[in-house]
């Protein structure tokens, strides 16, 4: 096909080129860019030279990235501008032209265009989630989608704006007008990252402190916090709800940090002072997460986790349904972990066999139904237990664990009861 406006091709791969070097880290390693507004608004201007545009734009960009990194970027930018520029035409949107007579018949090929370029987009980066991480796709596209599509796909109408203005009289000078636009939205974008890698960093200092209090179960916290988004998933969660419960289970631990290191690290039989310095670490946690505004959603996770489901739990005694969902979730996750875990007085146990105690406790100690759905995540997407280390030597490890629910904390009788 015939390049009617070659400058056009020039100054829009210059346009990508910049909006690159403006871009910005969403939090999670997730770095984006607002190049799907200049995609959108070569749709009208130049028609399907769109994605070649992104080419020239994105190939110059000096990233630190790997070349094959740069190659994936490159190539998903390409892919997503492609087939937006192929829905426009093919809904029959014009190029090379815009006039009065189009509207607003021409909002629907746009529309259809700068949606199909970010679910193209978000698509393929969950695919590579998907083979990074082994998170189930479905699970993967709904914790993305919601948090910025809403957002790209209002920012990037600003494109077809600016191909309004550039088929008019203004011409190229129309990017010298919405420049400013373009780049207040890049700083908000930029701003909602800081505070992603702010609430990040909060998260892994309270998650560090809980390990540094008890080494031996390092690493405990962020697999129930896999678990816990696992079962979040099949409950077909999703956005800033799966978060908030993955956030419950790093941290549903942090109350330890107010139990008396002699108490957690004891080897032998807990008196019933000391069993009820450990019932009392749920509160703690509380305390803890008290004032942070974002694990508003996560403190009643933390709080009840260790309620059981026939009301035989602390710190409350709440029983079934009057347990928090967060809470509930947490104990199948905390248990499940726990016991394919290794610990001082056995060695881990097979996946299959926590299952089973898992069902075997459920309307006990665990929500029926939450366990069955568990127990078909972990049926269809498998499990990776934690690994076979050599614990630290400076990590003491307790006889007891409250976790386990085939092995409760040995409690020394009272004086009264010996007598």
């Amino acid at each position: 096909m015939k390049i009617d406006r070659p400058v056009d091709v020039l100054l829009f791969a210059f346009l990508v080129y910049v909006m690159e070097m403006l871009k910005r880290r969403l939090g999670s390693g997730l770095r984006v860019s607002m190049t799907s507004v200049v995609a959108v608004a070569t749709y009208p201007v130049i028609g399907p030279w769109g994605g070649p545009v992104l080419l020239v734009g994105l190939l110059p960009n000096r990233s630190k990235a790997k070349p094959i990194n740069r190659v994936l970027n490159v190539s998903q930018g390409v892919i997503c501008t492609v087939v937006g520029g192929l829905v426009y035409l093919g809904l029959g949107g014009p190029v090379g032209s815009l006039s009065a007579d189009d509207f607003p018949s021409v909002l629907v090929p746009v529309t259809a265009a700068n949606l199909t370029w970010h679910l193209v987009n978000f698509v393929l980066v969950t695919g590579v989630l998907r083979l990074e991480t082994g998170m189930r796709f479905l699970g993967a596209l709904r914790s993305v989608l919601p948090e910025v599509l809403g957002a790209f796909l209002g920012y990037s109408y600003l494109g077809f704006l600016l191909a309004i203005l550039w088929l008019g009289q203004l011409g190229a000078f129309a990017a010298v007008l919405l420049l400013p636009p373009l780049l207040v939205a890049n700083w908000a974008f930029a701003q909602y990252g800081e505070e992603q890698e702010a609430h990040q960093a909060t998260l892994q200092a309270l998650a560090q402190a809980i390990e540094t209090k008890d080494l031996y179960t390092r690493g405990h916290g962020e697999r129930v916090a896999r678990a816990a988004r696992m079962l979040g998933a099949e409950m077909a969660w999703d956005g800033d709800r799966l978060e908030a419960l993955a956030e419950a289970g790093l941290l549903h631990d942090v109350g330890k940090i107010g139990v008396p290191t002699r108490v957690l690290q004891k080897d032998g039989r807990l008196t019933e002072d000391e069993y009820d310095a450990i019932k009392l670490h749920p509160l703690h946690g509380v305390e803890v997460v008290g004032d942070i505004a974002f694990l508003e959603d996560a403190r009643a996770g933390i709080m009840h986790h260790h309620e059981r489901y026939d009301g035989g739990g602390y710190p409350s005694g709440l029983a079934g349904e009057d347990i928090p969902v967060f809470a509930r979730i947490l104990s199948i996750a905390d248990a499940f972990d726990c016991m394919t875990s290794v610990r001082s007085y056995r060695p881990a146990r097979p996946v299959a066999e926590a299952i089973e105690e898992l069902v075997r406790c459920r309307g006990k100690q665990f929500d029926p139904e939450l366990v069955e759905l568990f127990v078909a995540a972990i049926g269809r997407d498998g499990w990776q237990p934690a690994p076979v280390e050599e614990v630290p030597a400076d990590a003491r490890a307790p006889r007891y664990d409250h976790d386990d629910p085939t092995r409760p904390p040995e409690i020394e009788p009272s004086p009264e009861a010996r007598s």
